[in-house]
């Protein structure tokens, strides 16, 4: 079936590419990024749908922008965006091009990542939709499988706990957003930062360690923790980014270290709602040990009532 759903993929983009060739749009093709992703320029427009460049199949949506790391019309586009071929071993559908697990099809509620799957060594784990983890509620990765460096669990609804390898050095973007029955997890010493809403809606999060060599907190990092009771920022942590904590509705303490130079500030939208790196946190105290970072809280949005200098 999937191959019929492909060879008409193909047919179509064959029509479309037969079409440009009659009708040229001008300028040579050619690849541009800009901070939301790539997209491939046709002339004064840009490529939508599937689109076969230098041999290898991508898609684009209607905005033009390439996906990767997911699965379109069933077929999985790696971490570059090109169509790859999956390998089925056990119970894991498995990139060997990028040593990438993209899905576990197993009954079990608790799996443990091999350090090898057919030979070659396991590096990422992309889960990024319910289906690719709809049985999961915890995931083990054992301190042997050293190759780890990222792991997505994005939208695993039913995950309540993972370990994290310490080969891994970042928590990536939306890494565990929407992981809404999570309740612990290990983040080990050597990441270096934790990207755009990793922890995003994991509303049963209750406590949560930051280790000492953490640089950067991103943009809504943790928001809508809305379980979380309290945190403290380590020393290594340097800048925090928009709406880091917001809607932390049970926050209650939040310790912030001077060695944090820069939260973003309070800006006002035409909505009315401003940003605010800790909005809706209205049970919280935050402790800080200097008046330069009261005021920097202070112009982050946070009511100078809410701050306590601490020795």
């Amino acid at each position: 079936m999937k191959s019929l759903r492909l060879i008409k993929v193909i047919a179509s983009s064959l029509f479309v590419a037969s079409l440009l060739a009659l009708n040229p749009i001008g300028a040579s093709a050619e690849w541009k990024s800009d901070p939301r992703g790539w997209w491939y320029t046709e002339g004064s427009s840009w490529a939508t749908g599937w689109r076969l460049i230098n041999s290898k199949w991508y898609y684009f949506d209607s905005k033009g922008y390439m996906a990767k790391d997911t699965t379109i019309d069933g077929y999985y586009l790696n971490e570059s965006g090109a169509w790859t071929e999956l390998t089925t071993s056990g119970n894991f559908k498995f990139d060997k091009s990028t040593g990438t697990i993209v899905e576990y099809t197993g009954s079990d509620s608790s799996v443990v990542i091999p350090n090898k799957i057919d030979g070659t060594e396991v590096k990422r784990i992309r889960f990024t939709s319910t289906s690719t983890c709809k049985n999961l509620t915890s995931i083990t990765i054992p301190d042997s499988t050293t190759g780890i460096e990222s792991i997505v669990c994005m939208n695993c609804s039913n995950l309540t706990h993972v370990d994290i390898p310490s080969s891994v050095k970042r928590i990536d973007p939306f890494a565990f957003n929407g992981c809404s029955n999570l309740k612990s997890i290990t983040i080990p010493d050597g990441v270096t930062s934790i990207n755009t809403a990793s922890f995003s809606g994991c509303s049963s999060l209750k406590s949560l360690t930051i280790p000492n060599s953490v640089k950067t907190i991103n943009t809504k990092a943790f928001a809508g923790c809305s379980s979380l009771e309290s945190i403290t920022i380590p020393n290594s942590v340097t800048s925090m980014g928009n709406d880091v904590f917001q809607e932390c509705t049970n926050l209650k303490s939040i310790t912030i270290p001077d060695s944090v130079t820069s939260i973003a500030t309070y800006q006002n939208m035409p909505n009315g709602i401003g940003i605010n790196p800790f909005y809706d946190c209205t049970k919280a105290t935050f402790y800080v040990k200097s008046q330069a970072l009261k005021q920097i809280l202070i112009n982050s949005g946070v009511s100078a009532s809410k701050i306590t200098i601490s020795a």
